[in-house]
């Protein structure tokens, strides 16, 4: 394989149909909300807290991934500015061609510009590929964040609940 230098840049409006595929593969086709997803992706090229990047092949100009790099706190209760490199996907096809590591080092000058010292990346729990390739380039464990529906947290209170109740009854 023959590896060919890598260029990231902003994304623009034309740049939509490669972010929609991106952003495809970043779902793993769980896209119902195409239409959404690219008004998404509009107010993020519009917004300028947001940068939205994509990397391309030098020569070829060929959409090989992107990341969305954003300011805020690196946690909710320490007033640390950090980037946050979000939607940070390289297309399958493309991966280990050094991609990845040009919108980190993106993401990286998009700090040094700004005068922040932290990155911040959230990595799906089922991508250990990404949680390897992020702790390779010095990235460690901050915090384990889980989500869940609040009615799945109510039906379960409950029933942890009913469960000690009934435990306790002679």
């Amino acid at each position: 394989m023959s590896w060919k230098p890598v260029r990231v840049r902003p994304v623009t409006l034309d740049d939509l149909p490669a972010l929609l595929e991106l952003g495809e593969e970043l779902s793993k086709g769980a896209s119902k909300l195409n239409g959404s997803r690219a008004q998404r992706y509009t107010d993020a090229i519009a917004d300028p807290d947001r940068h939205l990047v994509l990397a391309v092949g030098d020569d070829s100009e060929e959409p090989l991934g992107m990341a969305l790099f954003t300011v805020s706190s690196a946690n909710a209760l320490v007033d640390l500015p950090a980037v946050h490199i979000s939607h940070a996907v390289v297309g399958h096809r493309h991966r280990r061609r050094g991609a990845g590591k040009a919108l980190v080092a993106a993401a990286a000058s998009f700090a040094e510009e700004r005068g922040i010292d932290q990155l911040v990346i959230s990595v799906h729990p089922s991508s250990r590929e990404a949680a390897r390739f992020y702790a390779r380039l010095g990235f460690a464990p901050l915090a384990v964040r889980r989500t869940a529906p609040v009615t799945v947290v109510r039906r379960r209170l409950s029933q942890r609940l009913s469960q000690r109740l009934s435990q306790r009854r002679p």
